[in-house]
């Protein structure tokens, strides 16, 4: 059954995505993944993000700790990115595996 929930996510543009094929696809599959505890990959507007379901609705220092939390995991992926030139963004997504 599909549901919709709210998804915090880093916008991948075209340096991200780049960085993201350099590495070992055994890397990026220890840290994107469908489990709750890792990123997800979705696609939004025809935009890939990187980043975590939250349900329906959060609190604020929720939402920083989680910020927190997927910055943290981004940069074991690419440590040397400048990811504060990209805000995270919340939208409403599908959480569905056919979402890719």
């Amino acid at each position: 059954m599909l549901e919709v929930r709210l998804f915090f996510g880093f916008p991948i543009g075209a340096a991200f995505a780049s960085a993201l094929q350099n590495l070992n696809p055994e890397i990026t599959a220890l840290f994107i993944r469908e489990e709750d505890a890792y990123l997800q990959e979705v696609y939004y507007r025809e935009r890939r993000y990187i980043g975590k379901y939250i349900g329906h609705k959060t609190e604020l220092a929720n939402l920083e700790l989680l910020e927190a939390n997927i910055y943290s995991i981004l940069k074991k992926l690419v440590p040397d990115f400048p990811y504060k030139d990209e805000p995270l963004i919340l939208f409403p997504a599908l959480e569905n595996p056919a979402n890719k």
